[in-house]
């Protein structure tokens, strides 16, 4: 078998998955809308209660934003609370703990502190994300109302 015929066999290998859209495009010519040749919808994949994403189990009536203390998070902040104040104390202390993590890299790189540090910088991205997470409802009825 030369090469051209085993490149020819290799690129016409079938995919489970579906055609990217941009060659749907070529089916969907007006000829043949109007003679009934285009591809059929994908199947509506079946509703279940849970469903697993990124390896984690979740349940389809959970609430889109989970309180940390569900995710076994210790919560660094009172539950009312000033988004902005709190997201730029956050900001305030993940810089101050870099700085302090440089430190530790530069004095004793093979320091035990080195490891608590970057788990407290890791918290405060998790804090972070979660008060940004938490200001998405909002965000979407303020940009409704200016749509």
């Amino acid at each position: 078998m030369n090469d051209s015929t085993r490149e020819n066999r290799e690129s016409t290998a079938q995919s489970s998955l579906p055609l990217p859209p941009f060659t749907y495009i070529n089916y969907y010519t007006d000829e043949n809308v109007r003679r009934g040749r285009v591809p059929k919808p994908p199947p509506i994949p079946p509703v279940h209660d849970t469903y697993t994403m990124f390896g984690t189990q979740f349940h389809a009536d959970d609430a889109i934003i989970r309180p940390l203390e569900s995710q076994g998070i210790r919560r660094l902040y009172p539950n009312n609370l000033d988004h902005r104040r709190e997201l730029k104390k956050l900001n305030h202390s993940i810089l101050v703990n870099y700085l302090d993590l440089l430190e530790i890299m530069i004095l004793s790189p093979d320091s035990s502190k080195r490891q608590d540090k970057i788990d407290d910088i890791s918290l405060l991205f998790i804090h972070m994300h979660h008060l940004i997470n938490e200001f998405r409802p909002h965000q979407v009825i303020i940009e409704s109302v200016r749509i």
